[in-house]
């Protein structure tokens, strides 16, 4: 016969030792609502209200007090969501609720330790309710030992307490007949119940709330109750970066000299586009149109800072700041120009104001009394954005909405209100362009979150009439623009070996700084060889995804430091420095690309006006490979980007031998308009609105993936080291993966930036699902060029 520990009064309940479950409820309760922004959907701030006062509800059974007061037997009776989810259903009934918020609460309790895996929004619901069927269901034995009428009383007083947030004093008996009869609503049966989310609008509101929950949830338990309080970022730190900046190198910085005329556009530029976005206050979406090195960064974060400064005088509440970018390898460069401003206002480092998030931060949070480490609370307040101005990534942004996993959603929250700026946004795949348009307009209406767009390109997500822009008067700001020239030399490929022929006759008259842009790794590599040969005598940096990240950042500030000095550098790179990375060459050439890509080439061409009154010059090619037998193979670009794009640009730039940097903007705006023509859409905007989280995962896939191996390359003994405390946490038979992950969680970013990726095809015999071992040497990995080949085997052909 079923033993059932006796129960204890609701009010003598307890949701951690020490932590009285009334009170953890109605704290995580307010504190989940209170993190909705006032202009987000009211619906939003009233899901993450009752789910918050209903997720650990079900901790009330005696077999979970037996658990966690008196060291009691896990089972299936001291689970406590499924009950939560019962109880909230049949609350959220008493509240006159709709079908879909009633199933958004729902399956924020159900699911608050659990992924939304499932393929539509009312699957949970059918199973649960198939469940309480059974007569010997173990809901029913919960339900029927719990203190209902305490949790009935508690409900009341809650809503007396707190008038003003929609709660019921739920006049109806708590019983479990009552439960189950909610169960058995017609109002909530069939095709209604099926059809209960309407548009992608109500999925939004639904993942707000429950994310809402998760960050409350997660951290009121990790700080013991705490929280991280708002701060303040002074609305004018920009302004007083500038001024400090040009205290130190004189009043007249800028204002004179070759780069003066485009210093004093940069500024009219930057009082534009705060102008605009002030006078347009309440527009959600927006476009920011401007040249590369137009000081877009801290153009758009003094317009954030302003317009801040408005929303919270207005309503009370100062929205974050979320600045994304396509690819980790340029997000500490625009981190450090934030950290630069912030430190021009006296303000220190701290996570609490400026929060840096990608899979390898460091999850470090500080705030101004407190230190809370990687392998503790740090790593949830960074991966819950408790920051005033975050710089993340694409990818980490759109899973906050787009994927079914907890880990990814308990950011979904403090999406409400936000200010998000998505810099290099052409980046964003061209086949997911109508989606992310339905997203972005539906967060806006739904979640109240701005979004600024911006680019230099303006690639066509948003339609014309979606959008304010920011930069009315681009067009004259791009016709204006002298700095580089496109010379066309793609119409007929070239083989790799008579380029570099080329080129060293070129590199050995002209003794300037010379960046060279390459589609493959390979083409990196064998460039870099011929010239170490051909031109000993000058500084020669190779840059691609062969490199460590670690070795990787050494050689952009190489090259960065040796441009100031006025070196001849020759940098022979991959398209990774196109996004953001601030260079700035007289001269560059780009192996053929989409067009969006050879205009960000160029971007690192003249970037400054450091040429004067000549342009920069941009060369682009069109690069075959040379095989082994000396036959000359595929051209570079294919098997790297689409046909289509290729052709769209080669049809757009046409027959001109020469592009002025003046005609960039139409040929963006021709490029584009060729591209939307010719590529089909992936709508998982619609996948979302029926709730098939997996399946939305799935098919949104940002960077196409590989089949790739990971190899740790061992350079110092200092490496070793760090490879061996790796094996020793991996190869612990007693530690769980949880666990596993908690000890690695220390050494984590310094590990993964001594990793590179290398093709599947070409690792036979290494481990595909862990990290593998290498020694750098001669023939396996070369500091100045990177990946050669794995030990023992000829040089390894990387795409």
């Amino acid at each position: 016969m079923l033993s059932v520990p006796s129960t204890s009064p609701f009010s003598e309940t307890f949701a951690h030792p020490g932590d009285p479950l009334p009170a953890h409820l109605e704290r995580v309760a307010q504190r989940a609502a209170a993190g909705i922004a006032p202009t987000a959907r009211a619906e939003i701030r009233a899901i993450a209200l009752v789910a918050g006062l209903f997720h650990d509800l079900g901790k009330a059974t005696p077999w979970f007090q037996d658990y966690l007061l008196r060291s009691g037997r896990r089972s299936v009776l001291s689970h406590h969501a499924e009950t939560g989810a019962l109880l909230v259903w049949w609350y959220t009934a008493e509240l006159g609720w709709p079908l879909w918020q009633r199933l958004a609460a729902f399956i924020a309790v159900r699911r608050h330790h659990g992924a939304l895996t499932f393929q539509e929004w009312p699957q949970l619901l059918e199973l649960m309710r198939l469940e309480f069927h059974d007569p010997d269901c173990p809901l029913r034995t919960q339900l029927a030992a719990m203190d209902l009428g305490g949790i009935h009383q508690w409900l009341a007083t809650i809503a007396e307490r707190h008038p003003h947030q929609g709660l019921s004093a739920a006049p109806a008996p708590l019983t479990v007949e009552t439960i189950e009869a909610s169960l058995r609503d017609r109002q909530a049966l069939g095709s209604k119940l099926r059809n209960a989310f309407g548009p992608v609008d109500d999925a939004l509101a639904m993942l707000a709330g429950f994310g809402a929950l998760l960050t409350v949830d997660k951290t009121d338990a990790a700080l013991q109750g705490g929280q991280i309080t708002r701060q303040t970022l002074p609305a004018a730190a920009v302004t007083v970066h500038k001024q400090r900046l040009w205290g130190q190198n004189g009043d007249q910085r800028h204002r004179s000299g070759a780069g003066s005329a485009l210093d004093q556009r940069r500024e009219q530029i930057a009082d534009t586009v705060t102008r605009t976005w002030l006078e347009h206050l309440n527009a959600p979406l927006l476009t920011l149109t401007a040249p590369t090195g137009a000081g877009k960064t801290l153009t758009v974060l003094h317009a954030a800072l302003q317009v801040r400064d408005q929303l919270d005088q207005r309503h009370g509440s100062a929205p974050r700041i979320i600045y994304c970018l396509p690819f980790t390898s340029v997000i500490d460069q625009n981190h450090a120009v934030f950290r630069a401003v912030l430190h021009s206002n006296q303000l220190t480092d701290r996570e609490d104001l400026l929060l840096k998030h990608h899979h390898l931060t460091d999850s470090l949070f500080r705030t101004e009394d407190a230190e809370y480490q990687a392998d503790g609370a740090g790593q949830l307040l960074t991966e819950t954005w408790q920051s005033e101005l975050v710089v993340t990534t694409f990818h980490q942004l759109l899973h906050s909405l787009l994927s079914p996993r907890n880990a990814n959603l308990k950011r979904a929250g403090q999406l409400t209100g936000a200010l998000v700026l998505l810099d290099e946004v052409q980046a964003l795949p061209l086949r997911y362009w109508e989606a992310l348009r339905q997203l972005f307009i539906a967060a806006a209406r739904t979640l109240g979150t701005r979004f600024v767009l911006l680019t230099a390109t303006r690639p066509l997500i948003f339609q014309p009439d979606d959008a304010v822009e920011l930069l009315p008067d681009h067009d004259t700001h791009f016709r204006a623009m002298t700095r580089t020239r496109l010379c066309t030399h793609h119409r007929e490929p070239l083989d790799l070996e008579t380029f570099a022929t080329r080129l060293t006759v070129d590199l050995t008259r002209q003794p300037r700084a010379v960046l060279i842009i390459l589609n493959r790794r390979r083409a990196v590599r064998a460039l870099f060889d011929a010239l170490r040969a051909a031109v000993p005598d000058r500084p020669l940096v190779a840059l691609s995804t062969d490199l460590t990240p670690l070795d990787r950042r050494a050689r952009i500030r190489l090259i960065q430091r040796l441009l100031r000095q006025g070196q001849p550098v020759i940098a022979v790179t991959t398209q990774l420095v196109e996004a953001g990375v601030d260079f700035s060459f007289p001269i560059v050439h780009r192996d053929l690309a989409p067009l969006d890509s050879i205009i960000q080439a160029a971007g690192r061409c003249n970037r400054h006006g450091e040429n004067g009154t000549a342009p920069g010059e941009v060369h682009l090619w069109q690069l075959q490979a040379n095989k082994p037998d000396g036959t000359v193979g595929e051209t570079q670009w294919r098997r790297v980007y689409d046909s289509a794009l290729i052709e769209v640009t080669v049809d757009t730039l046409g027959t001109a031998d020469t592009w002025d940097e003046s005609a960039f903007l139409d040929l963006s705006l021709d490029y584009f308009r060729g591209c939307r023509a010719r590529q089909d859409q992936q709508r998982v905007d619609e996948q979302l609105a029926r709730g098939d989280l997996v399946g939305v995962e799935r098919d949104f896939q940002l960077i196409e993936e590989r089949p790739t191996v990971s190899l740790f390359v061992a350079r110092t003994p200092a490496d070793a080291t760090l490879w061996a405390a790796y094996r020793t946490v991996r190869d612990d038979p007693t530690l769980t993966p949880s666990e596993q992950d908690r000890h690695f969680r220390p050494i984590k970013r310094a590990f993964y930036e001594r990793v590179i990726q290398i093709q599947a095809q070409a690792a036979t015999g290494l481990d595909r699902h862990a990290v593998n071992r290498i020694d750098a040497g001669p023939d396996t990995y070369d500091r100045a060029a990177g990946f050669i080949g794995l030990p023992g085997e000829e040089a390894t052909c990387i795409l």
